[in-house]
């Protein structure tokens, strides 16, 4: 149950947001769960999570909240959720339908944008708290574990307070191993038009398992072109190959590489070549 401080500060940025209301609550738990945020990782959040209807945000919406009333400015592009406000946004996170699954997609893409885009290597702690929070939903035992072994080496005083604070900052997080398992999902959530289950995928890529990925990608746009007996692609198969399944494979490679990976851009090169239209 929201405090009235926190239930005004809600509907507040819920009325800001108009139709967007709703939607824009559910980005603001997403983003509670970083220790904190800059404008960067607020809108990988928005544009992983937040791009198809009913939960379909415009870019205004990041603006919104982070000059909302639900976080505050601690430095340059450096915005922190109070902690009242940020425990009581993850218990709304924890009420999800899919709740078990999305706090994993939550988590790993936190990991992945402090590893591979590195916005505080000049600030070692926050880092740490960054990974340690998300390694903390992944894998709690071994969250626990890494925070033994350091306090275990040789602190000093200024070290030894902040792995205090963050082990009573993970003590404090919700506990996702009470929440039921997420159903498996709906045929419409890996759409294909050829019948082709895009679930294996789906799961390395969250996984991050980019290799076994990459070639069990090749796989499905085989099966999904009907050349599975020839093992490879001729240029009419590329010409005629299903939109449907070209978006969910796309789809799933830019969601779970934060935008890194997909056929976006080479399927605009594509279309200009080849004069397909998806």
């Amino acid at each position: 149950m929201f405090s009235k401080l926190v239930e005004r500060r809600l509907n507040d940025f819920k009325r800001r947001c108009g139709k967007d209301g709703d939607a824009a609550l559910q980005l603001a738990y997403h983003a509670a769960m970083p220790v904190a945020l800059n404008p960067e990782l607020l809108h990988f959040l928005r544009i992983n999570f937040f791009l198809d209807p009913p939960e379909q945000l415009p870019y205004t919406v990041e603006f919104e909240f982070l000059s909302s009333g639900l976080c505050r400015e601690i430095d340059a592009e450096l915005y922190e959720i109070e902690p009242e406000i940020r425990s009581e946004l993850l218990q709304e996170l924890m009420s999800r339908k899919d709740a078990h699954q999305r706090i994993r997609d939550i988590a790993t893409l936190l990991w992945q944008y402090v590893e591979y885009h590195s916005p505080w290597a000049d600030r070692v702690e926050l880092e740490r708290a960054q990974q340690l929070t998300a390694l903390n939903f992944l894998d709690p035992a071994k969250a626990k574990e890494w925070l033994n072994e350091a306090e275990a080496g040789s602190l000093g005083r200024g070290e030894r307070e902040w792995f205090i604070a963050m082990r009573q900052e993970i003590e404090e997080l919700p506990d996702i191993s009470t929440l039921p398992p997420n159903e498996p999902p709906e045929p419409s959530d890996l759409p294909s038009e050829k019948g082709v289950d895009y679930t294996r995928l789906r799961d390395l890529l969250a996984a991050g398992k980019w290799k076994e990925a990459d070639e069990e990608t090749f796989a499905v746009m085989l099966k999904a072109s009907g050349r599975e007996n020839d093992g490879w692609l001729d240029i009419e198969s590329i010409k005629n190959f299903p939109c449907t399944d070209l978006r969910t494979i796309d789809q799933l490679w830019v969601k779970y590489s934060n935008g890194g990976f997909g056929f976006s851009v080479q399927k605009r090169i594509w279309e200009s070549v080849v004069g397909i239209e998806c």
